[in-house]
């Protein structure tokens, strides 16, 4: 469509003359849809006399291309900002393997003190076994602390509460056992007076 054609398109669909449609298709470089708006915001159209507005073949693709590249630029933002978060996590992963250790101690002597990234990959290859013995162990006074620069008192403040639960348990288990020692030795002194 050449420019005396859009002019006579937008003064047809706006109900202007001949000039107001050239020098508003001229002022929005012959853009058929901004010289529209550019009139109704003049207040030479009313926005209801404006029925329809059909775009060329190309300016539907320019449009499209536009809403494709926002799309993928919108995608790719994201996609950036997620390995942002990952790398981050990871970075922030490492550090905190390299900065603590993993301590275990017997009554309070240091047994084993190790960077907590190698007995991380140690548990995670042996956790079967290795969960069962620091369960078995804490019954013989052993003790588990991760120790170093990141604070860390949520995971060791859990490791107490189940040292002092096997405590708890190992004591009421050494009571009971003291007390049906006694009922025995007690139902064994009655045996022998009553004969």
């Amino acid at each position: 469509m050449d420019n005396f054609e859009k002019v006579e398109r937008l003064r047809e669909k706006a109900d202007v003359t001949y000039d107001e449609a050239k020098r508003a298709l001229e002022a929005c470089n012959w853009d058929m849809l901004d010289a529209l708006i550019y009139l109704e915001t003049l207040g030479k159209v009313k926005k209801s006399s404006v029925t329809t507005y059909h775009s060329s073949k190309a300016e539907e693709e320019k449009l499209h291309d536009v809403e494709k590249t926002v799309r993928d630029e919108e995608r790719k933002e994201k996609e950036e900002i997620c390995k942002k978060k990952i790398k981050n996590g990871w970075e922030k992963f490492i550090r905190v393997c390299t900065d603590n250790h993993f301590v275990v101690k017997h009554k309070e002597k240091k047994v084993i003190d190790i960077p907590l990234g190698a007995a991380l990959v140690i548990f995670a290859l042996g956790w079967h076994v290795l969960l069962i013995l620091m369960l078995i162990s804490l019954f013989f006074d052993y003790k588990y602390n991760i120790v170093g620069k990141n604070d860390l008192k949520t995971v060791n403040s859990a490791m107490d509460k189940v040292k002092e639960t096997a405590d708890r348990l190992k004591k009421d288990f050494a009571e009971s056992t003291e007390k049906s020692e006694e009922e025995n030795k007690e139902d064994k002194e009655d045996k022998k007076e009553e004969l």
